[in-house]
């Protein structure tokens, strides 16, 4: 069948080869001219001599030129924006040289590697805000500079329009000695406000270059103490033993250094994302009247039996679900901030978790439950700085020794409920996890016995952080479940039936995402080994390769491509949710929803290969030149496919033909079961699936059998004797249709005498379906009724007749004729079957 295809395509494809195309014919060029475009490049000076105006444009340039001029009056006098800059420049200055100053004071290679961490988090927290600083300069700086060239060039325009009109009539001199004064005097409003914004990006660069110094200083410390995890930075514990005298005064020093690094980073970090913090705390204030909301909307659920009580255990303990969500949010904000503030958090959530955690969860953490709140506070004490090392050292020991005893207790009683011989990688993740903890608090206690205190701190600083950090946010994973089914279990009971997404089972799948995604994070960071992972990564990607002309960086291909695959799961993801609740849910024309759920997938597409384009670095703004020089190509290459997609797009406004609807293409019969943007799947009743290109369904003829309803007319042709009377038959067939369920009273059943044939009487009986039923069904049902009908009302239908030549002589053999009208028929045993004869239009099943 000309122009049917038998193997599935998409449009998606040859999106992604386009994109691909874009993305290699932009060359290196391109990307490099988007990325080294100056932050504040000013324009080119004027030139020294300007053409002048001609005489007869000279009034209604006098009238442009003065409305630009007092725009870049008002600009220039505008200066909010300098002086906010110019106290945040004033601000942030005093606070990077206090805090140089105290770094100066303090000796840094004796302070923990938490504060050291601290510390570096503060320097980088200046960089940032230096460089928007130095952002926000230069945006002004430039806007001043390019008013400043466009009235130089003015000026100079103007006066050589003076020079060529000293013949020109006295009021056009006038007006251009005007012009020339007014502009005079707006290059010196703008000089001021110029020279200060310029200023401003000296300043800010300098700050800059301070900052960066620092940081690389605290830097290089937290890498060096980074590389003694692997060496031996003390004595072994037996002999540093000596004066076990404590000394409170460097206790009071270092207590006193610790605190003043946090509070000051506490203090800028909270200035410099206050927007952010106000956010939180309004969700915050918001979330606990939501909790108790929804806490009697859970109580209504398990009485109406929707949900089990222990799948909304968090919701029946509203205020523990608040503090454990807001020290979450606490130390997500906080994770660029200061250390102890979030350990503060983690303390205060310690409690309320306990009370959401699954009783299973409980039962198997064992006393670790409860002694960790006491482990994690006595780790934080430990980071303190103390002038007795033995002492400091023998507490980190006895601390790792009752850890590590809990920990190989707890380990021992979940291996007893193993079976003997499971491999190791069918071991239970419990298992997997307290054996890992054993092991990490086993190393630490040698390390520390050794003389490796620096590897005994970070392995049991993490150990603990993992495990207290773990449990906080199952118990975060917790409320988010209940959250997930108490406000959408109605929602998926009644899109159930239907095939409907499960609404709960998606927001409990994303928070155990985000909270997995969040955990392993912070499970890096405690191990140390976030910052240099993350260091390498990122020199990874930044690292240029070429091939040919074509220069790219792997972060920018693995953008892309991440990029592609976030945009067609999000598409996907609406195109679903659109098909299965919302649109299903609207009064829409047939046909419609298809349409919407189509477009917005192809459109949401599009825009993710744009996006994706504009983080590989390409300029999007230059795709119009890009496809411009692949127009010759798509015309000769591509035009079947343009033709395709652009009969798709009809199809999808117009709506010839729906999903559901049944169809007649070319002799196909069968089912639209798809309908795409380059082609269309039709089944057919035979349950092949036959992918058509849209263009064909526009070029060919179609026949929509269920275009405006699905009401069918269909025949049933009947046979009887001329000795009935056809008046007789033809009541008896329109009243056996009336009765029969599916056929429509309007219009009406109808009986036709079509004819005589071979002495016979040839009734035809039309009838039409009502909306939604079956007409093969109501056809096959109403053959069957008008054969009892008429045996009931004694009407004969007339047998098969055949002839016979033996040797010339005819011998013909008859259905005897019945010896009076209705009398009942005997055949013979062998005698063939009376039958309807039935005759009705060629329609689809």
């Amino acid at each position: 069948m000309d122009g049917l295809v038998r193997a599935r395509s998409g449009i998606l494809p040859i999106l992604l080869g386009i994109a691909a195309c874009v993305a290699c014919l932009s060359g290196p060029r391109a990307w490099a001219a988007a990325a080294d475009e100056p932050v504040a490049a000013a324009p080119a000076a004027p030139a020294a001599t300007a053409e002048p105006i001609p005489a007869a444009d000279i009034t209604a340039r006098a009238d442009a030129d003065e409305q630009r001029i007092q725009l870049a009056v008002q600009r220039a006098r505008q200066d909010e924006e300098l002086q906010r800059v110019d106290a945040s420049l004033a601000r942030h200055s005093a606070s990077i040289s206090r805090l140089a100053q105290q770094s100066a004071d303090r000796k840094l290679a004796e302070l923990p590697v938490r504060r050291l961490e601290s510390l570096h988090r503060h320097w980088q927290l200046y960089t940032r805000e230096i460089a928007d600083l130095r952002t926000r300069a230069a945006r002004v700086a430039r806007e001043l500079s390019e008013d400043a060239a466009d009235l130089a060039r003015m000026r100079l325009e103007w006066r050589a329009t003076a020079s060529e009109a000293q013949s020109a009539a006295p009021a056009l001199r006038e007006r251009i000695d005007e012009l020339i004064a007014k502009v005079e005097a707006a290059e010196k409003i703008v000089a001021d406000p110029l020279a200060k914004a310029l200023h401003q990006g000296r300043m800010a660069g300098e700050l800059g270059r301070q900052v960066r110094e620092e940081e690389s200083t605290v830097l290089g410390l937290i890498e060096e103490k980074d590389r003694r995890l692997l060496a031996m930075d003390s004595p072994p514990l037996w002999q540093a033993a000596g004066s076990a005298r404590i000394e409170l005064e460097p206790f009071r020093i270092g207590l006193r250094q610790s605190l003043a690094i946090e509070s000051a980073l506490a203090r800028d970090h909270d200035a410099a994302n206050i927007n952010l913090l106000r956010v939180l705390v309004a969700v915050a204030v918001a979330l606990l009247p939501i909790l108790l909301w929804l806490r009697r909307r859970a109580n209504h659920l398990m009485a109406d039996g929707l949900v089990s009580p222990e799948s909304v255990k968090p919701l029946g303990r509203p205020w523990a679900a608040w503090l454990v969500l807001v020290a979450l949010f606490a130390v997500l904000f906080d994770f660029k901030g200061p250390a102890v503030r979030q350990q503060m958090f983690m303390l205060l959530a310690w409690p309320p978790m306990l009370r959401l955690l699954p009783s299973r969860l409980l039962d198997a953490v064992g006393p670790w439950a409860y002694l960790g709140a006491g482990f994690y506070l006595l780790n934080m004490l430990a980071s303190l700085p103390v002038s007795n090392e033995f002492l400091y050292r023998s507490f980190l020991l006895l601390l790792d020794l009752a850890m590590l005893a809990t920990v190989v207790m707890l380990f021992v009683r979940a291996r007893r409920n193993v079976p003997i011989g499971t491999p190791a990688h069918r071991q239970p993740v419990m298992v997997i996890l307290l054996g890992a903890a054993a092991a990490a608090l086993g190393v630490a206690a040698v390390s520390n016995l050794l003389g490796n205190v620096s590897l005994a701190i970070t392995l049991a600083s993490a150990v603990l952080d993992s495990s207290y950090l773990g449990l906080v946010m199952y118990a975060g994973v917790t409320i988010v479940v209940a959250l997930a089914q108490v406000l959408f279990v109605r929602h998926d009971a009644s899109q159930a039936a239907h095939g409907g997404r499960s609404w709960s089972q998606t927001g409990a799948q994303l928070g155990r995402a985000l909270m997995a995604l969040a955990f392993v994070v912070i499970l890096l960071q405690s191990f140390r080994i976030y910052r240099p992972l993350s260091d390498m990564l990122t020199r990874a990607l930044n690292h240029v390769f070429t091939l040919g002309s074509i220069s790219l960086s792997l972060g920018n291909v693995v953008a892309f491509v991440g990029a592609v695959f976030v945009a067609f799961w999000v598409a996907r993801v609406i195109r679903l949710v659109l098909q299965k609740d919302v649109l299903p849910a609207m009064s829409l024309p047939r046909g419609v929803g298809n349409s919407i759920s189509s477009l917005t997938y192809y459109f949401v597409i599009t825009f993710g290969l744009l996006t994706a384009l504009g983080v590989l670095g390409f300029p999007v703004g230059q795709l119009a030149i890009v496809f411009g020089a692949l127009g010759v190509g798509i015309g000769f290459g591509l035009q079947d496919v343009v033709k395709n997609f652009v009969a798709g797009l009809i199809l999808m406004f117009e709506r010839p033909i729906r999903p559901g609807d049944v169809v007649d293409i070319a002799g196909l019969l069968g089912t639209v079961s798809h309908i795409g943007i380059r082609a269309t799947i039709v089944t057919t009743f035979e349950g092949a699936d036959v992918v058509i290109p849209n263009g064909v369904l526009l070029a060919d003829k179609l026949v929509n059998w269920t275009l405006s309803g699905t009401r069918r007319r269909f025949e049933l042709e009947v046979n009887t004797r001329p000795e009935v009377p056809a008046e007789r038959t033809m009541a008896l067939l329109e009243s056996v249709a009336r009765e029969l369920e599916g056929v429509s009273v309007a219009p009406a059943p109808e009986a036709i005498l079509m004819g005589l044939n071979g002495g016979l009487l040839q009734i035809s009986l039309r009838a039409w379906t009502v909306e939604g039923a079956n007409w093969l069904v109501v056809r096959s049902n109403l053959a069957k009724n008008i054969r009892t009908a008429l045996a009931d009302a004694g009407i004969d239908l007339p047998r098969p007749q055949s002839e016979v030549h033996l040797g010339g002589a005819e011998l013909r053999s008859a259905t005897p004729e019945p010896s009076r009208e209705g009398a009942a028929h005997q055949p013979a045993d062998d005698a063939p079957a009376p039958a309807a004869g039935t005759r009705g239009m060629r329609m689809p099943q």
